[in-house]
């Protein structure tokens, strides 16, 4: 009888630590315990809807270990679960970085995923099958802190009715993540946001109906800017360090430019293919979207730093220069032209979350990458009214709106433009 290889660690979920040690470091040298400590328990009591940027909200330390807690928890699931990684769970890991400085915490995640887990034991399928949709399914945790802190009457109650609806909103997460991929072709790169946006907008509407009005945050720091951006820029030259290292300069050049010519949404696993490369690929990213804002003149904070490590992850799935700049113009020539002050958080979110259409503009061409840069800020500014904040993953569910959209209406063109260069051809033969 065979012996089962044994599991090793891989040297991935290692740089994921490595990055959420980093923050832990950066934490303690910004705010001292006891200030980390009392907002870390301020983010946990908080209601955590959009936009809360925890690093206004609790501290700078407490913002990044928070982020780091709930990394090294969803690392700590990878492993006891023996998943190898791919493209998707850098991904989710990366989101995780992210969206725990402005709305994801230990309180409010945990009985999304145990929902997930739960449709797992009852479907018949292993947990390691399902941990990328446990990650991912935690766009909607804030259902779970607005439940529970909704008012200053905070009871056990309260509490465990917010677990209950955590735990059933979980549960349908994976079934409806399924479904929508057929919305938009692979086309977003969103999915999650796009599920989460259904099931946030079913519970917002049913808050509303019994007279629970859902009041929107706004909590925007503007005083971190210098150190956020020296943490992103620290990890991106890092990523790229050791991707070159870790591979023969030439050689690593040559696969990435075979990365950044990558076209197919259905083949976007970049880690898989190109390992070492792809880490240069997401350390690109991450200056590009950072520099971005710096030009900008957009402060660095708990959401924009979200936003930034959101493009960086998904340079391990659809993501590259090449693909992404389009839809960024676009989406810069949007907020530039639309009546909101253009420091307003909702416009200078979308410029950075607008690149999950990436694979349109990597398939179709740069120009179709800027119309739908532009289309996305105009539907993402607006699309949180209606699930109330309660989906972090808000960009997705307006990227399914666009790539439902914009997708028919590119191919019929593209019908159309044949058929009249044929004509035109035709006509000249004729003569």
């Amino acid at each position: 009888m065979q012996k089962e290889d044994k599991y090793r660690i891989p040297v991935d979920y290692y740089i994921m630590f490595c990055i959420c040690v980093l923050f832990i470091i950066v934490a303690f040298c910004q705010d001292t315990p006891q200030q980390i400590l009392e907002g870390y328990f301020k983010i946990h009591t908080s209601r955590s809807v959009l936009i809360t940027d925890y690093i206004e909200l609790a501290g700078i330390g407490a913002a990044l270990v928070n982020s780091s807690i709930l990394v090294i928890f969803n690392l700590f699931l990878l492993v006891l679960n023996k998943r190898d990684p791919n493209g998707k769970i850098i991904a989710s890991l990366f989101l995780t970085i992210g969206f725990s400085l402005f709305g994801k915490n230990m309180f409010n995640t945990l009985p999304i995923m145990a929902g997930v887990w739960f449709y797992g034991k009852i479907t018949g399928k292993k947990f390691s099958e399902m941990v990328i949709f446990a990650m991912v399914s935690t766009t909607i945790a804030p259902i779970v802190s607005e439940v529970a802190f909704l008012d200053e009457s905070t009871s056990i109650f309260k509490i465990i009715a917010a677990y209950g609806i955590g735990i059933f909103a979980g549960f349908i997460f994976p079934v409806i993540a399924d479904y929508v991929k057929v919305m938009h072709n692979h086309y977003c790169l969103y999915n999650g946001g796009i599920a989460g946006g259904f099931i946030a907008t079913m519970f917002a509407g049913f808050l509303r109906s019994i007279g629970i009005e859902i009041i929107p945050e706004n909590l925007w720091d503007t005083s971190h800017t210098y150190q956020l951006a020296i943490l992103a820029y620290s990890i991106a030259f890092g990523l790229i360090v050791y991707g070159i290292v870790t591979d023969k300069p030439g050689n690593a050049l040559k696969k990435l430019l075979n990365l950044i010519n990558e076209k197919d949404p259905d083949d976007c696993d970049y880690l898989t293919k190109y390992h070492s490369t792809c880490y240069i690929n997401i350390g690109i990213m991450c200056i590009i979207s950072t520099s971005v804002m710096l030009v900008l003149g957009k402060p660095i904070n708990g959401p924009i730093l979200g936003g930034i490590f959101t493009v960086s992850g998904f340079a391990a799935c659809g993501k590259h220069i090449k693909n992404a700049t389009p839809i960024i113009l676009g989406s810069i020539i949007a907020v530039y032209l639309n009546h909101l002050d253009r420091t307003a958080s909702v416009n200078t979110l979308a410029i950075l979350f607008s690149t999950g259409l990436a694979p349109i503009a990597g398939k179709f061409g740069w120009h179709w990458g800027i119309i739908t840069g532009f289309l996305h800020v105009s539907i993402a500014i607006f699309i949180g009214d209606v699930n109330g904040g309660l989906n972090l993953y808000n960009n997705g569910f307006a990227g399914s709106f666009i790539a439902v959209l914009i997708l028919p209406i590119i191919i019929a063109s593209k019908t159309l433009n044949t058929k009249v260069r044929l004509k035109i051809k035709k006509y000249f033969l004729m003569k």
